[in-house]
């Protein structure tokens, strides 16, 4: 007999609340010879050439459409904290991004956001290939997704170039790869795979590298594995889990 998702979203709570486990994931280590906190631009360690320079973003079409990416949450995140450093993980075509590169440029920050993305698309992007608006965007090329090449096109288009830098790795490889060169931030987006592991994977991953007082945030609270990784990851670490508009949060003590 088949159990409903209900059910099983229910089950699932039940365990978490009863200290059942996710299997424990490493945490990206952090450079212990220097143990300092890098404030120059990310975008000099990771690319010799501008990623920017030379693409020919006229011939993609005005396409920066995502979900949640216009909250007034962002707006009211770079106010109050008026950060210097912004990773986001999980893109999709920038318009995230470009919201919180619109509140950085109106309050003449200087910062940078760091666009973490395989461009590969999430589980659910692959499971209907009905679906325009998922799997569609994808835009596949001999069966390879460029959706990488939209995103580019978009942050042309608003003129970001300067303000958003793409990263084009997978979240684990990428939290590593800044926890080994000493990079952090004062807010961490969260919005890639909303599996639970690969959630609480990127929770684990990503908590070490918040600034004291940071933000480490997240859309999605709806879907059953971003609330039940983001609730067991509280838990686990005393943390308190607050909202603003459609965003979840945790803060980093200072």
């Amino acid at each position: 007999m088949s159990i409903s998702r209900c059910a099983q979203s229910w089950i699932k709570g039940v365990a978490y609340h009863f200290g059942f486990s996710l299997r424990r994931l490493r945490v990206a280590s952090r450079n212990a010879a220097s143990g300092g906190d890098f404030t120059g631009k990310v975008r000099s360690l990771l690319h010799k050439v501008d990623p920017y320079e030379g693409f020919p973003w006229q011939s993609y079409p005005d396409d920066a459409s995502g979900w949640g990416s216009a909250s007034p949450a962002f707006g009211e995140l770079v106010a109050a904290k008026r950060p210097q450093r912004i990773i986001e993980v999980g893109t999709w075509k920038g318009g995230s991004a470009l919201t919180l590169a619109e509140h950085v440029a109106q309050l003449g920050l200087d910062a940078e956001i760091i666009c973490v993305d395989t461009w590969l698309g999430a589980l659910e992007m692959w499971t209907d290939q009905e679906d325009e608006s998922r799997f569609g965007s994808l835009a596949l090329k001999h069966g390879y997704p460029t959706l990488y090449y939209q995103f580019l096109a978009n942050v042309c288009r608003a003129g970001r170039q300067s303000l958003i830098t793409p990263f084009p790795i997978p979240s684990v490889t990428a939290a590593q790869w800044f926890a080994l060169r000493d990079v952090r931030a004062d807010l961490i987006y969260i919005d890639g795979s909303h599996e639970e592991e690969d959630v609480y994977q990127d929770l684990v991953s990503y908590w070490d590298l918040v600034r004291p007082g940071g933000v480490l945030f997240g859309d999605d609270w709806g879907w059953d594995g971003v609330r039940f990784a983001v609730e067991r990851f509280a838990r686990e670490n005393g943390l308190t889990i607050t909202h603003r508009h459609d965003k979840w949060e945790l803060v980093r003590p200072a």
